[in-house]
């Protein structure tokens, strides 16, 4: 019988801040302590580094190791494309390759497998294409494992390319996850577009970046200002700009008490954790920005049946794309504002992708809350375990919370059901 019990702290932290921040990396000390923040700061940037080309085809070798059949999930989007055709142009002499899609529908009624063929055709690029639709239902759930479930938006979609590369008799699933993230053009770059004389850019780039919380030009503007003010000051002018969600610290009403406030408690001093780590080493916002858009990153272990592995994660490719000159992600030379903000990916695309490239992100924000209907919420386990509210079953939840909630539920109960206990 394990020996290793399940605490409802940890199931609350589960519900609360994952469903905030996205992810999280699976050694980040939930005990709290002085300093919670575990990842590395950002480094210097290299200004001999332009593009990763060389180094993301070293990075899929590694991946691919000494597999036979490999398959990729391929969304349609710029990222899972570039770890595709570079697949099968650098190893599809020698390896099955397989590439392995969820149909889904974005907010803008389209499906994003037309984009996929089109790119295997426009380039001639040969192998296998496996697709379901959203709404099948894998055959097994996703792998278990003791240090808590896996956290993402589609378990049980990702569950099903893992199954899709089985049968196709891949021993490895490679993923475009982390791209957006390492390579993506993040906000307060004025300041470092007009260091390296690219101040014609500066038009294009303030019409691409649209703010999340705030206008662009506010942010910008505290980002030129922010040399003036202390450091401290600095790192919490930037966690209020870009995490405003956090530093109000929600409520967190779809949990009861006391598990209500550990969390909140726990968020509070994760801020703080923050604030120092940026106090201490990060001189600009962003810089700032860049260690946030990647950190904390939770790489999702696989769902099963085959290993699973993510080219843009790879630890020596990670390292050598953090040198890069912050400025240099972004690149006014392309004619669209997807291409310009994701101008590196771009960049590792074989030679005659541009023609079959999507020119837009498509966005599947539906498809994903769809999955799961709040009203019709259920979770018998951890309403035993006391920690949700009754506010949990009102109908009304965030559709995220209610996914997550949903999520966490299944690990329970495959827990509880291998003879784990919950104690406080």
């Amino acid at each position: 019988m394990p020996h290793e019990r399940i605490s409802r702290r940890r199931l609350a932290l589960w519900l609360t801040w994952p469903a905030i921040r996205g992810e999280f990396g699976p050694t980040h000390p939930f005990e709290g302590g002085a300093d919670m923040v575990t990842e590395p700061p950002w480094p210097a940037c290299d200004p001999r580094v332009r593009d990763l080309r060389e180094e993301f085809l070293s990075s899929l070798r590694r991946a691919v190791g000494d597999s036979e059949g490999v398959a990729v999930a391929t969304s349609g989007g710029l990222d899972s494309l570039a770890v595709l055709s570079n697949l099968i142009l650098e190893h599809g002499h020698e390896r099955k390759i397989t590439a392995v899609a969820i149909e889904m529908i974005d907010d803008q009624g389209k499906s994003n497998i037309p984009v996929v063929r089109g790119l295997l055709e426009g380039l001639g690029l040969r192998c296998d294409l496996r697709i379901v639709p959203l709404a099948q239902r894998p055959a097994g759930l996703p792998e278990w494992h003791p240090e808590g479930p896996r956290l993402d938006a589609l378990p049980e979609a990702n569950r099903l390319l893992v199954e899709l590369a089985h049968e196709a008799g891949a021993e490895a699933l490679l993923t475009g996850d982390g791209a957006d993230e390492l390579l993506g053009s993040g906000q307060y770059l004025t300041l470092a577009l007009l260091r390296a004389e690219r101040g014609h850019a500066l038009r294009r780039y303030w019409q691409d970046h649209r703010g999340e919380h705030h206008p662009t030009g506010k942010l910008e503007a505290l980002a030129l200002l922010s040399g003036l003010t202390t450091r401290r000051r600095r790192a919490m002018m930037y966690l209020a700009c870009s995490w405003p969600e956090l530093c109000r610290n929600p409520p967190h009403d779809f949990l009861a008490e006391p598990y209500r406030g550990i969390a909140a408690d726990w968020t509070h001093a994760w801020i703080g954790s923050l604030v120092r780590m940026h106090e201490r080493y990060h001189g600009s916002l962003a810089a700032m920005e860049a260690w946030s858009d990647l950190y904390p990153h939770q790489r999702l272990r696989t769902a099963g049946l085959v290993r699973n592995e993510d080219p843009f994660l790879d630890v020596e490719f990670v390292e050598r794309a953090k040198r890069l000159p912050l400025h240099r992600r972004y690149d006014p030379r392309y004619p669209h504002s997807y291409w310009r903000m994701k101008s590196q990916v771009i960049k590792l695309m074989p030679s005659g992708a541009a023609a079959h490239l999507p020119t837009a992100k498509q966005i599947f924000s539906q498809a994903i809350v769809n999955r799961v209907d709040p009203a019709e919420l259920t979770a018998k386990n951890l309403s035993d375990t006391g920690i949700l509210s009754t506010r949990a079953f009102h109908g009304d939840l965030d559709p995220m919370v209610a996914t997550r909630i949903v999520e966490v539920e299944q690990w329970l109960s495959t827990a509880l059901e291998l003879g784990y206990d919950v104690v406080d």
